[in-house]
């Protein structure tokens, strides 16, 4: 499978995991300002697809699932996990980030309130639990729905932890590009590879696989990060505006590379505006921050940077069966590429 073939594949499996997916979250009890909060995040009340998503991490469950020769049915309720432990985290981050936009519309907490967008997040988040546990029903054994469990239970685990830093690091007026990829290895690698990880425990993989799968997030997650933050600040990441890490105080990438190089006066300046409330954070600020950016060409910089972890991505899968080695560097090479 090449980017393209990636593409397509995702296309086609994202139909088929919204599908599976409204299945699952419309059973039962309604419940106002919880079900459809649920439903809206996930993005299942529009037809539009960039307001529900591209589906990427169920998609990489099934796709791990079949390239090493498992039936991706047995995948479906994980990979129900995994697109439901994504919006969980994408409700509270927008929460904790004061983002009102995601996808081109009012977030969760925006629409909802504050005290609705965290229940509703939280309520997320037990049903992906919830979806685990339903692999029993089609034909997961019980010692690989002990390790499914215990594998969402870490991944929680070490997201919080990059979170936590994440947070943190906006009362700092330095950060090194090490303490950025420490960050975001915690906050993205594992999360990012735990639908992978996931539909290879379904399939029955070796511990060896799982532990190169493993590794292999801890490169892919950092990629996909450093393309998030210049994503930010040149298609604007369906929020309508470029610019709102800055607005946030976020200490990208973009910042850790542009404080190693830029003089002591455009330091302090540049930490000035990131320390801004985001309601008192202007458009010129934003604009301030991207010329310095050009001035000392930092998104080159930083892509040049997710060209080596992607490299070192592909690296730690040599040794992982080759139809599922070959899949997952070009999905790899499409997370290094995306628009939105």
């Amino acid at each position: 499978m090449n980017v393209e073939e990636f593409k397509q594949y995702l296309d086609e499996k994202s139909l088929f995991i919204d599908e599976e997916i409204e299945k699952f979250v419309l059973e039962g009890e309604k419940v106002e300002n919880l079900h459809d909060g649920m439903v809206y995040s996930l993005g299942l009340d529009t037809p539009d697809r960039n307001t529900r998503g591209k589906r990427v991490r169920p998609v990489l469950a099934l796709m791990t699932c079949e390239s090493l020769g498992e039936d991706c049915s047995k995948a479906i309720p994980f990979a129900i996990s995994a697109e439901l432990l994504h919006s969980f985290l994408l409700v509270h981050d927008d929460i904790e980030d004061e983002d009102q936009v995601r996808r081109n519309r009012p977030s969760v907490w925006k629409k909802y309130g504050p005290a609705h967008g965290i229940n509703i997040g939280d309520y997320i988040f037990v049903k992906a639990y919830r979806a685990i546990l339903r692999s029993g029903d089609v034909g997961v054994g019980s010692e690989q729905l002990v390790k499914l469990v215990d594998l969402l239970t870490k991944t929680v685990d070490r997201t919080g932890i990059g979170q936590a830093m994440d947070i943190g690091a906006r009362e700092s007026n330095d950060i090194s590009v090490e303490e950025y990829m420490r960050t975001v290895t915690e906050k993205t690698g594992y999360y990012l590879a735990y639908p992978i990880i996931g539909g290879a425990i379904i399939s029955g993989a070796s511990d060896e696989t799982l532990r190169s799968l493993e590794e292999f997030g801890k490169y892919i997650g950092p990629v996909f990060q450093i393309a998030d933050d210049i994503l930010d600040l040149t298609e604007g990441k369906g929020r309508e505006e470029i610019g709102c890490d800055v607005k946030e105080g976020k200490r990208s990438l973009l910042v850790a590379l542009a404080t190693s190089e830029c003089a002591q006066e455009e330091k302090e300046r540049l930490f000035e505006i990131l320390n801004k409330a985001r309601e008192y954070t202007s458009d010129e600020d934003v604009s301030w921050v991207i010329s310095l950016f050009d001035k000392y060409q930092i998104i080159d910089r930083a892509k040049e940077r997710a060209r080596e972890m992607l490299d070192a991505a592909k690296t730690s899968i040599q040794d992982v069966p080759e139809e599922l080695r070959e899949n997952l560097s070009a999905a790899a090479e499409f997370f290094l590429e995306r628009k939105i």
